[in-house]
């Protein structure tokens, strides 16, 4: 049977629970927010089909060299409501054209970030934008191998631990109608902290905590913002990562679940279908001259090159270079490091301490600091920073 005796060694896919046959693995969530496996002995036949499909214990790679395009959306809707270029509203259309299912990240009504499906455009809307936390897979891969055996198109998309995760569940990588989909990721951050954080907001707004995206475009694309929406719609939240408070832990390393410091998936050569990213910096790589958005796109399968052709027709794209784009970002290979060294005594004060406490104590909430993030979001709105940027990069 499946043991963690070191947390760093389980990255919370849910394949093992998936996968028992007698239902008796349930992922417990710890003091610090994140789920791991437990076996109830009594029911346990001691089959080692949860030891079988760990992703971690049984690694798989694929040691080709991926395609790589930048593409951004021609519909300006599409691309406005999407974290970088709306690949993945591309692919979901192309799935649901031919009656097939889509799997994604969307919060389900107690805020909680959840692996769901729809069969419909319009229900894959809710799984565009990025949600920093990692979802709960609950039965997902159940109901995509059920799909997939009765002949539908599926898409499935996740991080990268969660997509090994798939398929080891599945024990079959070659179903001809599944396509997969990994995002790249910075680290999966506490859902414990997304939790008293949106609590703390609730409070201050008075009104409930309705939808959240941790990477907004309300300043620009080039400036990372956090936007929260309450039902009282009156009540607006938008502050940028100099000024937002999950934004600013999260990159400083504290709050990420413990094996993304050692990420095993962190690397150019997935098992995936496709690999997506930001791509921050499209004039200066592609022939898209916008900066309202880019996505990297890596094709790791015959599979996924035939779908993108079909793709095509939605996008403004071009052929990049893939030395280049790790270069500017390489965080597709690079782990979460270094922890930081006050971690532990972080996850005891946010168990403890009011949010705004523990606030104040790890972050710098000083009135420099916050002038700072009150003006630089404005000057990405109006783009005088992202000129300023631009001339910094042509003179070095």
């Amino acid at each position: 049977m499946i043991t963690i005796t070191d947390k760093s060694e389980c990255c919370g896919c849910w394949a093992c629970e998936n996968v028992c046959p007698k239902k008796c693995i349930t992922m417990k969530e710890d003091n610090e927010g994140f789920r791991y496996p437990e076996v109830d002995l009594a029911s346990c036949i001691d089959c080692g089909l949860c030891e079988i499909v760990c992703p971690i214990k049984q690694p798989q790679q694929d040691d080709k060299v991926p395609k790589n395009y930048v593409v951004q959306q021609k519909d300006s809707h599409i691309l406005r409501t999407s974290t970088s270029g709306g690949f993945f509203t591309a692919i979901s259309k192309y799935a649901i054209l031919q009656s097939g299912v889509v799997f994604g990240a969307a919060f389900n009504n107690n805020m909680e970030l959840q692996h769901q499906y729809s069969e419909t455009l319009e229900g894959c809307a809710k799984f565009r934008g990025s949600k920093y936390v990692q979802s709960l897979i609950g039965e997902t891969y159940k109901e995509a191998k059920k799909f997939l055996q009765e002949g539908r198109f599926v898409v499935f998309s996740g991080t990268p631990c969660q997509i090994a995760g798939l398929y080891e569940f599945l024990r079959k990588k070659n179903y001809p109608n599944l396509v997969t989909v990994d995002l790249v990721c910075h680290g999966t951050p506490s859902p414990l902290l997304l939790r008293k954080y949106f609590a703390y907001h609730a409070s201050i707004a008075k009104s409930t905590v309705i939808d959240y995206c941790s990477r907004d475009k309300y300043y620009g694309y080039k400036y990372s913002t956090a936007s929260i929406r309450f039902t009282d719609k009156n009540k607006k939240y938008h502050k940028g990562m100099e000024a937002d408070m999950m934004l600013r832990l999260y990159f400083k390393n504290i709050c990420s679940r413990p094996s993304c410091y050692n990420c095993h998936f962190k690397t150019l050569h997935r098992i995936s279908d496709f690999t997506i990213f930001d791509c921050w910096d499209a004039p200066s790589i592609s022939n898209i001259f916008s900066n309202k958005g880019a996505t990297n796109v890596f094709i790791h399968t015959k599979k996924g090159e035939n779908i993108f052709e079909s793709l095509k027709k939605d996008f403004i794209w071009s052929k990049s270079d893939i030395e280049s784009i790790i270069k500017r970002d390489g965080v597709m290979i690079k782990n979460v490091v270094p922890i930081n060294p006050n971690r532990k005594q972080f996850f005891h004060d946010l168990n403890n301490l009011p949010l705004s406490e523990v606030e104040r104590k790890y972050l710098d909430c000083t009135l420099t600091r916050k002038c700072i993030a009150y003006i630089k979001p404005l000057l990405y709105r109006i783009g005088i920073f992202s000129l300023y940027m631009k001339l910094k990069r042509k003179k070095c």
